[in-house]
């Protein structure tokens, strides 16, 4: 026998070994088509949580932002605040409303932080080593997400201290402009005295009128 027909023999007996084995076990085929679908769903499901989770993540960090150049801001200026009633009010309004933000923020960063935690888990128990870098940069995302929580309510403190400094600077603005109102107001003491003085020389030369007039009055002796 030639060695062609040797070759041609081994390809024909591996085509009929694969046929074979298709064909005796379709089911094994089946459910290894249907885990990898499986796994694959899986994975896409992590890639959307990490998506939302950055976004979560940058919000959080962009409120945090926005808060603390508040504090900064407010602070540079708190006594001439004070003093406003007007600007005291828009500035707790906008305190109030940067505390409803960031809280909101930190909670949703924490949400979408846990649920990566949750899938990572259970993804990695039923997927392959293939998808392993996906896992991994879904765990990133989640660990920057609690980092962005941990921002967003600091902020939120440095905002409630900071209309906790406002409150006090106004009441003491408030006890400043009654010591004022109480205090009476000093007369000018030079003219005071000038005052004085001129009813002083008039008193003098008042008496000395008199006392001429009286001489003249007086009879003259021979």
């Amino acid at each position: 026998m030639s060695i062609l027909s040797c070759r041609v023999l081994c390809l024909l007996a591996i085509v009929l070994c694969c046929v074979g084995v298709a064909h005796a076990d379709p089911a094994a085929s089946q459910r290894s088509v249907g885990k990898v679908n499986e796994e694959a769903e899986m994975v896409e499901k992590t890639k959307e949580l990490k998506e939302e989770c950055v976004k979560a993540t940058n919000a959080a960090k962009k409120v945090a932002d926005e808060a603390q150049e508040f504090v900064s801001t407010t602070q540079d200026n708190l006594e001439t605040i004070a003093a406003d009633s007007k600007k005291v009010e828009e500035t707790k309004s906008k305190g109030h409303e940067l505390i409803e933000k960031a809280t909101k923020a930190a909670e949703k960063a924490k949400e979408m932080a846990d649920k990566i935690f949750e899938s990572k888990t259970e993804t990695e128990e039923k997927t392959a080593i293939l998808f392993q870098e996906e896992l991994d940069k879904a765990r990133e995302a989640a660990d920057d997400a609690i980092d962005a929580e941990g921002m967003a309510n600091t902020s939120v403190n440095d905002v409630k201290n900071l209309l906790k400094e406002l409150d006090a600077a106004v009441a003491a603005a408030k006890e400043r402009e009654k010591e004022k109102q109480v205090d009476p107001q000093p007369q000018p003491q030079e003219q005071t005295n000038e005052t004085s003085l001129g009813e002083q020389q008039g008193h003098t030369e008042g008496n000395k009128t008199e006392q001429t007039q009286e001489k003249q009055k007086q009879p003259s002796s021979s």
